[in-house]
């Protein structure tokens, strides 16, 4: 079995919670790009929307945060990694994408109280994702062709469910 799984997806689609309790049941490290950014943001004193229009304004910091982030990531095993990115820059791991409805997401945002994430972020952060990342990289992380494996969630499939596929398709894929 691959000893690193990463999470991608949309806004609010789960990644940092399925990666946590994913980490605790197989007893790996559970590691966040989106942790470590909020707490930078918050060093200089920005909301998460305001630091990623500073990244997609100054592709060259988007690629300095990718590079020390996976470098770190890459010396590592028995990690899951919140990550967009995850595909492109970490090695030898198992790629898994999450995909939401805006809908779903705004739901799923409103439960966790993510104060200056609102309603009204989630598009302009999906947005500015694909934009930061096509101004870095000339890449669309969306692209289903990235990935190991693809999950469809809505508000009805819990955590547990989701773990349940990506352990199912990891054993599939080994």
């Amino acid at each position: 079995m691959k000893t690193k799984i990463t999470l991608s997806g949309e806004v609010a689609s789960g990644k940092s919670t399925v990666g946590k309790l994913l980490a605790e049941q197989l007893g790996y490290e559970f590691i966040s790009l989106g942790n470590s950014i909020r707490k930078r943001a918050e060093r200089e004193g920005l909301s998460i929307v305001e630091f990623q229009r500073k990244c997609t304004k100054n592709p060259e910091l988007d690629k300095e945060i990718d590079r020390e982030f996976s470098n770190d990531c890459n010396k590592k095993d028995n990690l899951i990694i919140d990550y967009r990115l995850g595909f492109k820059f970490i090695n030898d791991a198992f790629h898994v994408f999450l995909k939401i409805s805006e809908k779903d997401a705004i739901e799923r945002l409103k439960k966790a109280d993510r104060s200056n994430e609102t309603s009204d972020t989630v598009s302009e952060r999906n947005d500015a994702f694909k934009k930061q990342f096509e101004n870095a990289y000339g890449i669309d992380y969306t692209l289903d062709s990235h990935y190991d494996l693809i999950i469809n969630i809505d508000n009805k499939m819990t955590t547990q469910e989701i773990i349940n596929i990506i352990l199912t398709n990891l054993k599939i894929k080994k």
